[in-house]
């Protein structure tokens, strides 16, 4: 059986069984592989991608993950991840569909980068840069999605350090948080139509508007959520990301590779161009 009969065959298995599960089950559980699960299963995952590309041609898996199919269906998921989510008001990556269609897309870049990194005996820093950074900007997204964490709390002139999950857990922060002042923007009907509001944390007065969040850390960010009709107090989110500093270092990476890539541009030889 041809490689691409066998992606073909996944490729509607896959399917069929997301719809299973969206059906049965509801969006990927998420909430169950937080940390430290989702490390281990990252490890594991690594692991079998090592051991199934060092057996070469003993591994039917790495052969069809290693085709050229494999490359152009992993460009297609892309594509049609990034379709479906832009089309959705309130985008959300924990689909079932998404979930094993970025698993397959990590794992064939995997493949790729055990089989390119090296040419010759020496390193191919282009190549490394560019795809282990995009291996680390799309892995830390998809293994580090189930410790993302949105809190939301509504403060006033009473200092709080009370928020919720959104399943509606009560969590405490260890700072608090006081509205010092909020301004209302109102059209002739009496209705909100922008606002900004001064707010304290733990000493420090910081100004949020809608889309400017202030940010408490590289990886924790307070965002202006809305105010209601009365005007009296405000909500906001706070949104932990503990992986962005490695999805941060991946962009930088693709970055580095991509200006690398320009600079040099295509080295020709007499029978090849090497890209």
């Amino acid at each position: 059986m041809t490689s691409t009969r066998i992606l073909a065959y996944g490729v509607v298995a896959t399917a069929l069984l997301s719809i299973v599960l969206e059906a049965t089950i509801g969006s990927f559980p998420y909430a169950i592989f937080s940390a430290p699960l989702n490390i281990l299963c990252a490890l594991l995952w690594v692991v079998a991608i090592v051991v199934a590309y060092r057996k070469g041609g003993e591994s039917r898996f790495a052969k069809v993950m290693l085709s050229r199919g494999a490359t152009w269906l992993s460009l297609l998921i892309m594509a049609g991840v990034g379709i479906a989510l832009g089309l959705e008001r309130t985008p959300s990556s924990s689909a079932w569909f998404v979930v094993l269609g970025l698993l397959f897309v990590l794992s064939h870049l995997s493949f790729v980068i055990l089989r390119g990194w090296r040419s010759g005996g020496s390193i191919r820093w282009r190549f490394v840069l560019t795809h282990v950074g995009l291996w680390l900007a799309l892995g830390a997204g998809f293994w580090g999605a189930p410790d993302r964490e949105a809190l939301r709390l509504a403060v006033d002139s009473v200092a709080t350090n009370e928020c919720y999950t959104a399943e509606g857990a009560i969590r405490r922060l260890p700072y608090e948080v006081t509205l010092e002042e909020l301004v209302v923007e109102r059209n002739e009907m009496g209705a909100v139509t922008n606002y900004k509001a001064d707010i304290d944390i733990s000493g420090d007065v910081v100004e949020l508007r809608v889309n400017h969040p202030y940010n408490l850390s590289f990886s924790e960010k307070v965002y202006l959520v809305s105010v209601p009709e009365s005007g009296d107090y405000a909500v906001l989110e706070i949104v932990a990301e503990p992986w962005q500093w490695l999805s941060a270092l991946g962009i930088v990476m693709l970055i580095a590779g991509a200006v690398l890539l320009f600079l040099r541009g295509p080295r020709r030889t007499i029978n090849s161009v090497e890209r």
